[in-house]
């Protein structure tokens, strides 16, 4: 049994970019980029690339990844994730998604150290976060907000800003769509009942949280950026391009 596990799901079906993990970015597919800075990462014991689709497990195969293919009903990364889950077992699973290119080893890093910490809390699922005003991008670019209880839980996860600012501004959260699961909780995950709020909107984490699981979080140092429509690849190769030349 591996440590810890992660797994990347890629699928080819993105509304807003179709077979976006095969794209190249400085010639490279954006799945092995992904696949190359996790395994830079110094706590994971093991790395799988979890998808449906044929096309990206052939570009995976002629990068020498390990590949669990999934079926192809799978409506969120998690259910995926659970997938891989119930063939492959670990102590940790971590969920890095398959369109950050840019993903720092050192989050993956922090993130598991952090699960490890809230699993001794009895909380088996962890999030992550950026803090607003650390972004490298602009609002525009954030997907869902998050925010915290003084104990470092999540209270609250919405694609409206959050908190609203009523008395005074704080600095806001933007959730980070990378997770850490505890094996049996992560298991469940297919089996909890989808509640309004997730179907709202679309944030599968608010699964766990409309069914009473309590969730931990963790800071991440910088957001990376993530490739969501054609128009990301330009601005990825040019970071790319910059880091590779510093």
């Amino acid at each position: 049994m591996s440590d810890t596990l992660v797994v990347i799901p890629a699928r080819w079906k993105s509304v807003r970019f179709p077979g976006k993990p095969i794209v190249p970015l400085l010639g490279i597919p954006m799945i092995a980029r992904v696949w190359d800075r996790v395994r830079q990462a110094r706590l994971v014991d093991r790395c799988v690339l979890a998808t449906d689709d044929e096309r990206i497990a052939e570009v995976a195969r002629e990068y020498n990844m390990e590949i669990c293919m999934t079926s192809g009903t799978c409506k969120t990364g998690t259910d995926r994730v659970a997938e891989v889950a119930e063939a492959m077992p670990a102590e940790i699973y971590v969920n890095v998604q398959g369109d950050e290119p840019l993903i720092e080893p050192d989050a993956i890093d922090t993130i598991i150290e952090a699960h490890q910490t809230f699993s001794a809390r009895d909380i088996h699922v962890t999030n992550t976060y950026v803090p607003e005003d650390v972004l490298p991008f602009e609002d525009t670019s954030v997907h869902a907000y998050l925010t915290k209880t003084m104990d470092d839980c999540v209270l609250g996860l919405s694609r409206h800003p959050i908190p609203y600012f009523f008395k005074q501004e704080t600095t806001r959260n933007a959730h980070v769509g990378m997770y850490a699961f505890s094996r049996e909780v992560l298991l469940q995950f297919p089996r909890l009942s989808q509640g309004p709020i997730e179907k709202a909107e679309s944030i599968e984490m608010l699964r766990y949280m409309e069914n009473g699981i309590p969730m931990g979080c963790v800071a991440l140092d910088s957001g990376s950026k993530t490739v969501d429509y054609p128009e990301d690849v330009a601005e990825v190769e040019r970071i790319l391009k910059m880091m590779e030349s510093s």
